[in-house]
Parts: C-alpha cells; structure tokens; sequence
C-alpha cells in the first residue's frame, strides 16, 4: 500500500511539474492577447483597418468564431441561404442604414446584435419585453391567414409587394391592397424600403430572405415568420463580439 501511494505521490507531483511549465509556457501569450483584446475593445474600426498587427488578429478572432458558431447556419463565407440572412450583401435587417459616418456606430449594432441575439425568449417572463428578452432584436412577420384573411387578400398583397419591387402586375389587385398596406407600414415603411429599428426588410430591392417569387412571397404572408439568431453574449468574449462584428463590416464593404 506504502508503494502505491508513493506511485501515485510521484505521478501527482510530476502532474502539477506539467501544469506548471505548461502554465508558465503560456502566460506570454496570454498576455499578448490579453493587451491585444484591449486594444480591440479599445479601437474604432477605422484604427483597427490602420493596424496590421489589430488587424490580422482580429481576423484570427473572428474566422475562429465563424468557424465554430456561424458557419453552420451562415456558411462558411457568411453568404447565408434560404431563410439565412446575407451577411455580407450590405442588406441589413437590423441598425444598420449606410448613412453613418464613420464604421462606428453600425459596428456597435452588429455587436448587439451578436451579443443579444434574434427574437431571444430564453429569459425570465418577467423581463420581457414585447415577447422577447431585453435588448434582443425583436419583430414579427404575423401569419395573416391565420388571422382569418382570404386567399383573395392575400395574393392581391403579393401582386402590391411586387409591384413595389417593379414587377409587372395587375393593377386592380394593387388598387385593393392598398386599403391594408398602413397595416403594413409600421415594419416595411410607406415605400416599403423597410424600417431598421423594428427589422422590417426592405420589398423594393431584388434580395429576398425566404424567396421572391410569388409563391414564396404568398407563404410568407399567409404564414408569417419568426427567424431566430441565439444571442452570443454568455458564450463569446466581448473581445471576440467587436472581432467578429467589425470583420462582418469589411467584409460587407469590401474590404
């Protein structure tokens, strides 16, 4: 018994030796990332496009995260695909609008987006608010056959959506849904370019999230949609969320 227990003495403390140097192997590096991740936190987008050393990790940071938390739904070069956002076809759904003036403030909606997540309701009912858990984006298509509209009413708002989008249809059918259109007006806008704060996409543009033919457009509106994105808050460094939420930026511009 005596022995054994000095066998298992010797492999423990030959165990804590590994751990040691593997711990003091590692502390440069930690120490360079963790001075690295503050100067990312730190930095406008801009400052990190001007620094190659900011910049290649970021891209490092980044690609990491895409390889293991977004590819799967997004693609591995974050093309999306059917009822997957683009990401990088600078057609934002959410915050975003292309007017700003520096990368800044679109970047940080990127972030809060990532951080927060699409349509969360994984929270307390407490803390809810308008169905979804604090700061998550949150919208919804409503599934208006369900609501009791008519087949009728609803291809008559097909033809007015792609007629927004300057398709050819018939004029009578635009006329009549007209009449409902204000109801559509609080998420798509008046023109139907589509409103950022609520996340309503934009109808007048060739990019469709579930489809653009008029079957497709018809499913959406007879069956509503409630695409979700998990929020990445608690499973991501903040450090990784400006990564990847800056690297999605250039990207989306080209760069």
């Amino acid at each position: 018994m005596q022995n054994l227990i000095s066998v298992f003495n010797s492999h423990r403390m030959s165990f804590a030796i590994i751990a040691l140097a593997s711990c003091l192997l590692s502390s440069p590096l930690q120490a360079q990332n963790a001075e690295l991740d503050e100067r990312l936190l730190l930095a406008s987008p801009e400052a990190v496009q001007a620094d190659a050393e900011l910049l290649a990790y970021m891209n490092e940071l980044a690609e990491e995260a895409i390889d293991n938390h977004c590819a799967e739904c997004h693609a591995e070069d974050l093309t999306g695909g059917p009822g997957v956002p683009n990401l990088v076809d600078f057609d934002w759904l959410w915050g975003v609008t292309g007017f700003e003036m520096t990368a800044v403030e679109p970047v940080m909606e990127i972030m809060q987006t990532i951080t927060y997540g699409v349509r969360n309701t994984d929270c307390d009912d407490a803390i809810k608010m308008f169905g979804g858990c604090p700061d998550t984006r949150y919208s919804e298509m409503p599934a208006y056959a369900q609501l009791g509209m008519d087949e009728d009413m609803i291809n008559n708002l097909v033809d007015y959506v792609l007629y927004l989008g300057g398709e050819d249809v018939n004029p009578f059918a635009v006329e009549v849904a007209e009449d409902f259109w204000p109801v559509c007006i609080e998420c798509h806008a008046e023109d139907g370019s589509g409103y950022k704060p609520f996340g309503g996409p934009d109808l007048t543009d060739d990019i469709w999230l579930y489809g653009g033919s008029g079957q497709e457009i018809y499913d959406v509106i007879a069956n509503g949609r409630l695409g979700v994105c998990p929020p990445w808050g608690q499973e991501l460094s903040a450090a990784t969320i400006k990564a990847l939420s800056t690297y999605i930026y250039f990207r989306a511009n080209g760069f």
